[in-house]
């Protein structure tokens, strides 16, 4: 009876510990782009690490790195119309962009030299504009 009394409250006890092991978070997959055309959005993977791709209108000045990558300008008015093109339907650069959406929300796009110029563009300007003092200068 004793043996059955400790081998239950044994078991319950290590049920209670596993139960407050913390989940490991899923690895995040960096291999790609999510573009939201309804939120403006540019996320890394599938992450909810994200950039606002309309903060390119704050950016001027930055636009070399994207234009030279692409080699075609980024003009305005509506920069960020015209990112979202050079994006989703490169001239110059030759990646798939797959639809993953029925409503044509959302697209994904391959992470290269093409897609992570934009992101560290956006990072740059994101940091510029909330974080002057951690900017680095190319």
């Amino acid at each position: 009876m004793f043996r059955v009394i400790t081998a239950a409250l044994i078991t319950l006890a290590l049920t209670g510990c596993m139960g407050s092991i913390p989940e490991l978070p899923e690895p995040t997959d960096k291999s790609y782009y999510t573009v939201d055309l309804k939120d403006f959005s540019y996320c890394q993977g599938n992450d909810q690490d994200c950039m606002n791709l309309s903060s390119i209108s704050s950016g001027l000045s930055y636009f070399g790195a994207i234009e030279e990558v692409y080699g075609q300008q980024l003009t305005g008015p509506n920069y960020r119309g015209n990112l979202l093109r050079m994006l989703l339907k490169p001239k110059n650069a030759e990646y798939p962009v797959e639809k993953t959406s029925k409503d044509g929300r959302y697209y994904k796009i391959p992470a290269n030299k093409y897609t992570e110029t934009v992101w560290n563009t956006l990072l740059r300007i994101d940091t510029s504009l909330y974080s002057p003092k951690n900017l680095q200068q190319p």
